[in-house]
């Protein structure tokens, strides 16, 4: 009984040895033909430890992107509904611009834009993805991102760390229901 016992602990701290420093795969890569699902695991448990970071050139929506004059995003977008202007606020100062197109914002600190958001299919990131699009499109076109869940909302968040920005996919179900880009203020 002890000897059993023994040569079950010792199999149990290999196993989790070998999971921790080869991954997941050790345990099934000798077999010949790979399992679907166990590919599809084994992408999603290093998807979880290495989230896709993104190209700060990638950061746009609708033509416009991430640093662009509030001047070159209006020739982009053309004449907004609505162009509000407010004090930054004490934390940051500067100025505020708010320009709002029908289901798309586009804010700018000092004349540069900072965010960018969007509910409209009409446009798209500077990839080609848009509200409507379904995950399997977005993981072709970006790989996988950092996965938060709220409720019914899945949101995948893809970092430009250098810049401080990121790419934001907010999912309900399979599919995208808005997009974000931003960057940080400082």
């Amino acid at each position: 009984m002890v000897k059993l016992f023994a040569i079950t602990a010792i199999a149990a701290i290999t196993i989790n040895i070998a999971i921790s420093s080869l991954g997941f795969a050790a345990l099934v890569r000798p077999v010949a033909g790979m399992n679907q699902t166990v590919v599809a695991l084994e992408k999603m448990l290093n998807a979880t430890q290495k989230p896709a970071a993104i190209d700060y050139s990638g950061l746009g929506i609708g033509g416009v992107r991430l640093g662009m004059s509030v001047e070159e995003a209006k020739r982009k977008l053309g004449k907004p509904q609505r162009d509000e202007t407010k004090p930054g606020g004490k934390a940051i100062g500067g100025k505020i611009r708010t320009l709002t197109y029908s289901k798309l914002t586009v804010a700018a600190w000092d004349g540069k834009v900072y965010l960018i958001s969007t509910t409209n299919p009409k446009y798209v990131t500077i990839d080609g993805i848009k509200v409507g699009d379904n995950s399997k499109k977005i993981v072709k076109t970006y790989s996988y991102g950092s996965q938060s869940v709220q409720g019914e909302v899945t949101r995948l968040t893809y970092s430009n760390d250098q810049k401080a920005s990121n790419l934001v996919l907010e999912l309900k179900g399979d599919r995208v229901q808005k997009i974000i880009v931003g960057t940080q203020l400082n």
